[in-house]
């Protein structure tokens, strides 16, 4: 699996669709760096690639990018349960990116936007941790960082295998960690969301999700009984063949996403290293929803 594939491509029409030169990019690209070397609290510099990936995310603005991409580090001091103890190569995480699929598939749309698959293929509800799961989700995300051009992204959740004893570990306390980890640093151009073989016992975790949303986000879910419903958005050449498609199947797609894993280890060694020390923040961390979030899960813990 390779996300580079036609990338200059994707990337010429991703600045035109901005407006943007390829020099402007480099620019900004080198005024993002050049703010790093200031922000003594941060671990790293990251690379062209994923401060690229955060412009897109953010319309080129630069001011919104260097705050995306503080809280990128920052939000892993803010919420550890998302990324502590979340390398791919622990026999926990090993046996979720087995079992567990979140797929990016190999060709985009015609929009240049990227389909990932989600879908728990077998791991049974006694070792279903949701937050080992948005550990491996992230994991995915990291290399899509280091390779792809994130224009926009499309997500399938795949219910088929789903249990009541999965679903009633989506707490609304981890809902809302999620909520607030993709708006304050991985929102990244979803648009669209597609539930598809939802049981009827999870279809209130669904609504519960939604809710968390922004309104913009949640207009952007399609929730379907089959497969069926996907024709409509997707073409076929992209989808894989157990979804109807003409692409190769979820596990043999799967069995890329771990090999890519096993090429990013470095990267992830390197990950468990990372530390923001607030100590060296120049100003002090100013963001309601990460400040405020922790009295608003007790709460929701209590209701």
């Amino acid at each position: 699996m390779d996300f580079s594939v036609n990338k200059e491509q994707r990337l010429e029409k991703a600045l035109a669709g901005y407006g943007v030169k390829n020099e402007d990019l480099q620019d900004s690209i080198q005024t993002i760096k050049s703010w790093f070397t200031t922000q003594k609290h941060l671990p790293e510099t990251p690379n062209d690639n994923t401060i690229m990936n955060f412009l897109f995310m953010t319309n080129f603005s630069i001011e919104n990018t260097k705050k995306r991409l503080d809280m990128y580090y920052t939000i892993r001091n803010l919420i550890p349960e998302m990324f502590k103890d979340k390398n791919p190569k622990l026999p926990h995480m090993k046996r979720v990116a087995e079992t567990v699929y979140c797929i990016p598939l190999p060709k985009v749309t015609e929009e240049g936007y990227r389909i990932t698959v989600l879908r728990n293929n077998d791991l049974a509800p006694e070792e279903f941790d949701p937050y080992n799961i948005i550990g491996h989700i992230n994991n995915v995300l990291e290399i899509r960082m280091h390779e792809d051009v994130t224009m926009g992204d499309i997500h399938i959740y795949d219910f088929s295998n789903a249990k009541m004893g999965h679903v009633v570990k989506l707490t609304p306390i981890f809902l809302k960690k999620c909520a607030v980890a993709f708006e304050e640093v991985f929102s990244n151009k979803i648009k669209q969301m597609h539930y598809i073989n939802v049981p009827s016992f999870a279809e209130s975790i669904i609504s519960l999700a939604k809710s968390f949303l922004k309104p913009k986000l949640q207009e952007r879910i399609h929730i379907h009984s089959s497969t069926d419903g996907l024709k409509k958005y997707i073409p076929l050449e992209i989808l894989p063949k157990d979804l109807g498609g003409e692409e190769l199947s979820c596990k043999e797609l799967n069995s890329m996403v771990l090999k890519k894993l096993e090429e990013y280890q470095d990267r992830f060694d390197t990950i468990d290293q990372l530390k923001v020390d607030e100590k060296l923040r120049p100003t002090p961390l100013v963001n309601d929803e990460v400040l405020g979030f922790h009295g608003n899960f007790r709460k929701l813990n209590v209701d």
